[in-house]
């Protein structure tokens, strides 16, 4: 990220805190995510629920046909 020249240096600290607490916003790949302990998701599905197993090749673009 470039803070531009036209901020007070107040204002670019402020800039730069913000950057540094949501830097997982800007990321550009998975790997510049800081991973956290304190998120924790559960799904609940019925006890009833099945999944399939079996994964489906995608069917081929013509381009990979060639």
């Amino acid at each position: 990220i470039q803070i531009g020249n036209n901020l007070s240096k107040d204002q670019k600290s402020k800039v730069s805190v913000q950057c540094e607490e949501f830097a997982d916003m800007f990321a550009l790949s998975v790997s510049e995510v800081y991973p956290v302990d304190f998120k924790m998701f559960k799904l609940h599905f019925p006890e009833d629920t099945t999944f399939r197993t079996k994964v489906n090749q995608q069917p081929l673009t013509p381009l990979q046909w060639e």
